[in-house]
């Protein structure tokens, strides 16, 4: 049985803790030297703790593409790398890095990561 509600999803989806770990664990994984679909395999891996399947990969790259593009804007981009209080490294791209802060957000918000089942 499943004990998400919707009211919980709700909070997950907008707790500046969750938040922040996505704004950092991005900034960490776009710094490194590595594809785009290897970067969202290891965020994955990290908090799911496991590999994903081959479809959950389609669709983490395929809302990855999407973000990029409404974060194209960069304004846009910076209201969201706002969350949380570690400083931001600078060193990265702030569309890219907030098109990857909302994948992780989003992996940090699967049920099977909420419930650990």
């Amino acid at each position: 049985s499943k004990t998400n509600t919707p009211l919980q999803a709700l909070a997950m989806m907008n707790d500046p803790t969750v938040l922040e770990a996505s704004r950092v664990l991005a900034d960490s994984l776009l710094r490194e030297k590595s594809n785009t679909q290897h970067k969202i395999t290891k965020a994955f891996r990290l908090i799911v703790c496991r590999k994903p399947k081959e479809k959950e990969l389609q669709l983490l790259n395929s809302y990855y593409s999407d973000q990029l593009k409404v974060f194209k804007n960069g304004a846009e981009a910076e209201k969201v790398l706002k969350a949380g209080e570690y400083p931001l490294s600078g060193k990265v791209n702030k569309a890219s890095h907030a098109a990857m802060m909302t994948v992780i957000t989003a992996i940090y918000n699967l049920e099977e990561t909420i419930t650990k089942s």
